[in-house]
């Protein structure tokens, strides 16, 4: 039987995100202690950048004409075997890294190689992320 992990976190004000881009905000809109009924209640807005913690980024992140999210399937994403290439050391000087070639060769040097239907998420982060 297969495992599963959950890979995601509690996403709040001080969760990492790319550092090109803004972190997660909430404005409180209205709090219960500070309206009056029939209109007490609580009620939130936020903004954050679509990748900010756990996500996927679809083909068309990266290449034109690629597959959108909604266009990738179920079993593309789950119970494949997953090949995880470290691209940490290079993001933390360059946040616009692009994993290249050479990266993913050492990668299969040291892991083995990355076959045809495996998900290969890159770890930009580190392995303590």
């Amino acid at each position: 039987m297969a495992k599963h992990w959950d890979c995601g976190w509690a996403l709040d004000e001080c969760s990492p995100s790319w550092p090109t881009v803004c972190a997660l905000r909430r404005t409180v809109i209205r709090a219960p202690e500070t309206t009056e009924p029939p209109l007490a209640r609580g009620k939130q807005a936020f903004e954050l950048n679509g990748g900010t913690g756990t996500h996927v980024d679809a083909p068309s992140h990266f290449i034109a004409g690629g597959r959108t999210i909604d266009q990738l399937r179920l079993n593309e994403l789950v119970d494949v075997p997953l090949a995880v290439v470290d691209v940490s050391t290079a993001c933390s000087t360059d946040p616009d890294h692009q994993v290249t070639q050479d990266e993913l060769t050492a990668d299969e040097e040291l892991q083995g190689r990355i076959l045809p239907g495996d998900l290969s998420p890159a770890d930009s982060l580190g392995p303590s992320s």
